[in-house]
C-alpha cells in the first residue's frame, strides 16, 4: 500500500498625613479608597490556541547554511500556537506528562518550518517543543500557562503512549544526465513499525553553483506498513551554459541509518568539474 505526493518544493488614591489649620488645630484627612481599575489592573489574560499538535522523532533545525534533524532521546511533542491579547513568555508554559512537568525546549537557531529560517515562539505564538520519554501515561497530559490550560486530543495522547515506529527511507534518482536535463529525485518512506507514526526528513543540496543550500523539510504520518513516495524536481548539472558540475543531494533523518547521499553527474565527465 502506498501513496504519492509531488512537492515543488503570539481614582487616584490620596492619603494625607494631616494639615495645620489657621487656628493651629490638627485636622485628620481620611484616605480615599482606590477605585476599581487601579494601576495593577492589566486587563484580560492572553488567549492561547493550539492549532496543531504532532508527536515526532525529531525536529528540523537550521545550521549555518543547511538544515539538519535534531533527534529526540525519547520523543518530541511539537505544538503550534497562536496568542491573542497580552504577550506571554515561552517559559510560562508547562506540559504535564506521566506524572512529571516539562518545559519547552530551546534551539539556538530556532526551527526550520514552512521554508522559514529560525522559527521561534514569540508574543504572537509559534512552535512549542517538548522533549518527553518515548512512552508513558498520557491520561492526565495537560499544557498549562497562567490563566489557561489545554488538553491534547485523544489521537495525540495515544501517540504519546505508543512506542515510536521505525521507518525505512531511501533516496533515488538518475546518476548521470545529458543536456537538457530535468532529473527527478524520489524519496521513499515506509513505516516498518507496528503503530502509526510521523516521519521527519531534511534535504540539502550542493552544486551546481552553490556550496550548500537547504532543499526542504518533509514530514508525514504513515500507518503500519504504509509507503509514501515523494517526488522532487532536482537541479541539472547544466546551468546557463556554464561548465557542467556535479549536483549532490544529502538526506538527513532522525535515525542515522536512514541518512543518504545521491550524486547526479553530467554525462560528459571530461568537461565536468566535481564540487
Amino acid at each position: 500500500m502506498y501513496r504519492r505526493r509531488v512537492l515543488a518544493l503570539c481614582g487616584l488614591a490620596v492619603a494625607g498625613a494631616g494639615c495645620q489649620s489657621d487656628t493651629g488645630n490638627t485636622e485628620t484627612v481620611t484616605p480615599v479608597p482606590s477605585p476599581a481599575g487601579s494601576e495593577t489592573d492589566t486587563g484580560p489574560p492572553p488567549t492561547v490556541t493550539v492549532t496543531d499538535a504532532a508527536v515526532v522523532p525529531g525536529v528540523v533545525i537550521p545550521d549555518v547554511d543547511s538544515i539538519s534533524v535534531e533527534p529526540a532521546d525519547g520523543q518530541y511533542l511539537v505544538l503550534t500556537t497562536t496568542v491573542e491579547g497580552p504577550g506571554i513568555d515561552r517559559t510560562a508554559f508547562s506540559l504535564r506528562f506521566d506524572g512529571a512537568a516539562y518545559s519547552p525546549e530551546t534551539f539556538r537557531n530556532g526551527l526550520y518550518r514552512d521554508g522559514q529560517w529560525g522559527r521561534q515562539f514569540t508574543e504572537a505564538g509559534g512552535p512549542l517543543v517538548f522533549e518527553l520519554p518515548e512512552t508513558g501515561s498520557a491520561s492526565s497530559a495537560r499544557l498549562s500557562w497562567p490563566d489557561g490550560e489545554w488538553t491534547p486530543p485523544e489521537a495525540v495522547r495515544a501517540g504519546l503512549e505508543a512506542p515510536l515506529p521505525s521507518f525505512d527511507i531511501t533516496l533515488d534518482g538518475p546518476e548521470r544526465v545529458a543536456e537538457p536535463a530535468g532529473p527527478t529525485l524520489e524519496i521513499t518512506v515506509t513505516n516498518t513499525g507496528d503503530v502509526a507514526g510521523r516521519y521527519v526528513i531534511a534535504l540539502n543540496r550542493t552544486g551546481p553553483r552553490v556550496a550548500y543550500a537547504p532543499v526542504g523539510r518533509f514530514d508525514g504520518e504513515l500507518a503500519p506498513g504504509e509507503t509514501e513516495r515523494i517526488s522532487h524536481r532536482a537541479k541539472s548539472p547544466y546551468v546557463d551554459g556554464t561548465e557542467p558540475r556535479e549536483v549532490v543531494y544529502r538526506l538527513r533523518a532522525p535515525d542515522d541509518h536512514n541518512d543518504a547521499t545521491h550524486r547526479i553527474k553530467p554525462t560528459d565527465e571530461e568537461t565536468a568539474t566535481e564540487s
